[in-house]
């Protein structure tokens, strides 16, 4: 008797664990490579180099419906003339899915300029859509694309189906994926004008914004096995681009990864600190060494990723002195300021990341 009334014990013990793995996996991170896009020639694969894998660690949970939603509120535009504002686009690609939704960010320059940076995934398109004609967007001025992978310009064909685009910037660095092939195509097909940047580059943003540009470098250099194990070089050839406005400052650097950080650090120093910056690669720990944190020392760093982790890279912002915000938890991510350095942030949800902890 003693020893059935074991067995049966251990039954619904070995059951309560199985049950409990199941719940847990919404919350578990991805771990898909870089993107799913196959470039033409089939036979290249992106992959991530092993020396600069990423830490993922889930720390905290997230409610599934939000107690607050301030959607209708940050979508107001009333009482920002003169102002500089940008939004960080809350997009989702599905908990089932393999790639990442990516990055796409509006900025609206105090005289009404807009530029969109970035599309996000292909997938995304319909969510960034919806988001712009909710602001009452019917042209979009520029569109800049940072570097040519699939969650960065996946959703560009569509959106340039629904709104005019007056101008495009992009890198002189090229891809074989049939998403990057895309990309140049709706660009022809539209009549897009383009202006190709590179460092040292500086171009208006409506009156009273100037962006510098600080990479990619003059010359591409393309590995041998390209585009065999193209990762981390298509990620290093982002656009670095510094928005300046009077004494205000905004650094987006798309996907760098540690190594360009370097190289940016090494030829530009201090030039590279910031009041507002998104976090480079979404946030993760390829990219935003302590170095780099401390060089640029930002007041503000939003971060778009659309998987509920938390990273190292959180904790060594805050320990910098930053406020730390990422869309996952805070939603839309909304960034106000004038010229003399005053900001404001208002997110679309309350999130555990601004409470005490």
């Amino acid at each position: 008797m003693k020893q059935a009334k074991r067995i049966k014990l251990i039954l619904i013990c070995l059951l309560s664990v199985l049950l409990l793995a199941g719940c847990g996996r919404g919350a578990s991170p991805s771990s898909s490579p870089e993107t799913a896009d196959a470039p033409v020639q089939t036979t290249a694969q992106e992959q991530t180099t092993s020396s600069e894998t990423e830490t993922q660690i889930e720390t905290k949970s997230v409610e599934e419906v939000p107690e607050v939603d301030r959607y209708e509120e940050i979508m107001d535009l009333s009482g920002e003339e003169s102002k500089l504002s940008f939004y960080c686009w809350d997009i989702r690609v599905g908990e089932d899915a393999e790639d990442k939704a990516g990055d796409s960010t509006l900025f609206i320059s105090p005289d009404g300029m807009t530029m969109l940076l970035d599309a996000g995934h292909p997938d995304c398109a319909d969510q960034v859509i919806g988001y712009l004609k909710d602001l009452g967007i019917t042209k979009i001025d520029y569109f800049v694309a940072s570097h040519p992978h699939i969650d960065h310009i996946g959703a560009f064909p569509k959106i340039a189906e629904e709104f005019e685009i007056g101008k495009t910037y992009r890198s002189e660095v090229e891809y074989t994926t049939q998403t990057y092939q895309n990309y140049v195509d709706a660009i022809e097909k539209h009549g897009i004008p383009t202006e190709y940047l590179k460092a040292g580059d500086e171009i208006p943003f409506g009156d009273q914004i100037t962006i510098k540009i600080y990479n990619p470098g003059e010359e591409i250099e393309y590995p041998k096995d390209f585009p065999k194990n193209s990762t981390a070089f298509m990620n290093n050839q982002s656009l670095a681009m510094k928005f300046i406005y009077g004494e205000s400052t905004v650094l987006f650097c798309g996907d760098l990864y540690s190594a360009a950080e370097r190289t940016l650090l090494d030829q530009y120093g201090d030039e590279l600190q910031a009041d507002v910056i998104k976090a480079n690669h979404h946030g993760r720990d390829t990219s935003n060494t302590k170095k780099w944190i401390e060089t640029v020392k930002p007041q503000i760093t939003v971060a778009m990723l659309d998987q509920a982790v938390n990273m190292p890279v959180r904790s060594n912002y805050k320990k910098a002195g930053s406020e730390y915000y990422l869309t996952y938890y805070d939603g839309i991510i909304k960034v106000v300021m004038d010229d003399k350095k005053n900001y404001e942030v208002n997110c679309q949800y309350d999130s555990w990341l601004h409470k005490e902890e």
